[in-house]
Order: structure tokens, then C-alpha cells, then sequence
């Protein structure tokens, strides 16, 4: 992805991804909606590389790759304390009214 984004051509998906941001947050809320929607074993695989798609595709954008990604996992591996780890309820309740909002962009 960090090469596509160098040498991406005008008008391929890819580069319309990281010029548009409020596009790439737009898909990656709805294929993770997909992915929790998903119940077949091959639509759950599906689902989970669009997801990693458009992760990645942010993350190369934000200037992240994937050792900083596994800093933080390896980090939070060594912590002593944990949350509960409950969902954020403004959290999806944010995530949500972008889906919808995706939705009537349709």
C-alpha cells in the first residue's frame, strides 16, 4: 500500500482512498459493519480482508505501519491492570449514525 499510494494512477480506488478521507472512513465503518453482520465462515473471511484493507489503507495514510502496530499489542500484552473491556457506547453510537449517514449517501 505504501507504494500503491506513490505510484497509484488517477482515478484508481486505491488513491481515491487516501485523497478522500471522509470516503475511506465511510467504507471502513460499513465493512465493519459487514463483518459483525457476517455468519458463514467464508462471508466472516470476506469481510475481515475488506476490513484489513481499508485498516491498512488508513493506517499508511496516518503515516502508521504495522510495527507500530505491534508495539501497541506487544504494550498492552505486558499490562498488569485491564479494562473490562466493554464497548464504548458513544462509540457506537458514533459508529452507527456514520453508517447511516453512509447509507443516504447511497
Amino acid at each position: 500500500l505504501r507504494e500503491r499510494r506513490a505510484s497509484a494512477p488517477e482515478g484508481s480506488y486505491t488513491k481515491r482512498l487516501f485523497d478522500d478521507p471522509v470516503l475511506l472512513r465511510s467504507k471502513l465503518l460499513e465493512e465493519a459493519q459487514e463483518l459483525v453482520e457476517a455468519e458463514e465462515p467464508d462471508h466472516v473471511a470476506a469481510e475481515a480482508a475488506d476490513v484489513m484493507y481499508f485498516m491498512l489503507t488508513r493506517c499508511v495514510a496516518a503515516g502508521v505501519g504495522l510495527r507500530d502496530i505491534e508495539r501497541h499489542l506487544d504494550k498492552r500484552a505486558l499490562k498488569v491492570k485491564r479494562r473490562p473491556g466493554n464497548a464504548k457506547e458513544y462509540r457506537v453510537k458514533a459508529a452507527e449514525e456514520e453508517l447511516r449517514k453512509a447509507r443516504e449517501a447511497k
